[in-house]
């Protein structure tokens, strides 16, 4: 399995412009919890109601997604912001991988409150974050709505190698 960015995905999203996908692989050795690093992307999306997202992903073997997750988490952490709402497991329902993790919790920086899910399975691993709308609406989706949508997403990105 790999990761792609679509036109659109559900929600109504769709892609800004090209994604940045880069197939290159890091010098040895393999980043935590991978066996092989296949690639990588960001891309970002814009719904009609004015709400957008930003993803980044991986591919490749992944030998342990606890470990994946638990970097994710660490480069995430800015030295100015905390998890008002904390990182915490949800089921991943991941049709590719039963021992897929999802993960769901809400970051703030200043005045920005953004909800943010990642998950990590043995072939991908990915972050989703939910900006405010460009309206500067402060709304953030509860875990149960971002976990919801964050697998509807990562299903809609996760393709045959």
């Amino acid at each position: 399995m790999r990761l792609t960015a679509p036109e659109s995905l559900p929600g109504g999203y769709r892609a800004e412009g090209p994604a940045d996908v880069r197939a290159d692989h890091p010098a040895s050795p393999q980043p935590a919890g991978y066996e092989s690093f296949d690639g990588s992307l960001v891309a970002k999306y814009t719904a009609d109601s004015g709400g957008t997202l930003t993803i980044g992903g991986a591919w490749g073997t992944i030998t342990d997604p606890d470990i994946v997750a638990t970097s994710a988490i660490a480069g995430m952490q800015s030295p100015r912001g905390k998890w008002a709402v904390p990182l915490t497991d949800v089921d991943a329902r991941d049709p590719h991988d039963p021992q897929g993790r999802l993960k769901c919790g809400v970051s703030t920086e200043a005045l920005l409150v953004v909800s943010i899910c990642l998950w990590a399975d043995h072939y991908t691993a990915g972050s989703v974050a939910f900006p405010p709308s460009a309206e500067g609406s402060p709304t953030t989706l509860d875990q149960a709505d971002a976990a919801d949508r964050v697998r509807r997403i990562r299903d809609a990105m996760t393709v045959p190698k």
